[in-house]
């Protein structure tokens, strides 16, 4: 939810790949599942290879699982299947894609939610930073998407609300300075016109020339 990645990027991460003191993670593979087999691989795109920092909530969230990851190995002794990932069974054995998407949706109706797909916490993702605001440079390389193109063709709604609210801000921005301009002033300016404020104005607004360029006379 709060880093948007892929459902294969998140089964397949390893604690190597985390750097929780620097406050993010190295997305450099992903598990798949293909005719019900698991299958390590590289990231869907070029640019899926990626750094991917991380919040302070995310960061102790990691740490805790961590520790809870650290009891189940010494519980489970020589049972233990040391696969480095991140997130695994209790045994530390890997998770099936599938199962994740199942076991996410069990939780969401367990709690009275939508059952949305698990891939709708991307797009939940991607949405909320681009209301808030963050470029779309930055929404399309925390998601790796292969160009920012593709970022805007799927949140089109996105940025168009966001275009709305900054068409807003503008307007909002606008009315409080001229709430600012004395009302009085600017209808004795209106009135003064560019003939009546000396001698410092254009030629083109006085009617002036000088001398030698006068409009020829036949």
């Amino acid at each position: 939810m709060t880093t948007g990645m892929r459902r294969g990027e998140v089964v397949g991460l390893r604690w190597q790949d985390v750097d929780l003191d620097g406050r993010c993670l190295f997305i450099v593979q992903q598990i798949t599942e293909v005719r019900g087999r698991s299958v390590v691989g590289t990231p869907k795109t070029r640019r899926g290879a990626r750094v991917v920092p991380l919040d302070d909530g995310t960061v102790g969230r990691l740490r805790a699982h961590h520790e809870v990851q650290a009891l189940e190995r010494a519980a489970w002794d020589a049972g233990w299947h040391d696969s480095g990932l991140v997130f695994t069974r209790e045994d530390g054995r890997s998770l099936r894609p599938e199962y994740v998407t199942r076991h996410f949706q069990k939780l969401a109706d367990d709690a009275g939610l939508p059952v949305i797909r698990l891939h709708d916490l991307r797009h939940t993702n991607a949405s909320i930073a681009l209301a808030a605001g963050v470029d779309i440079k930055v929404v399309s390389d925390r998601l790796g998407h292969s160009t920012t193109a593709i970022t805007a063709d799927l949140y089109t709604h996105v940025n168009r609300n966001v275009g709305r609210a900054a068409a807003n801000r503008i307007a909002d921005v606008l009315a409080a300075a001229n709430e600012t301009v004395p009302s009085e002033f600017l209808s004795r300016e209106a009135s003064n016109g560019p003939e009546r404020r000396g001698d410092e104005v254009s030629l083109q607004v006085d009617g002036a020339r000088p001398k030698g360029f006068e409009p020829p006379t036949f």
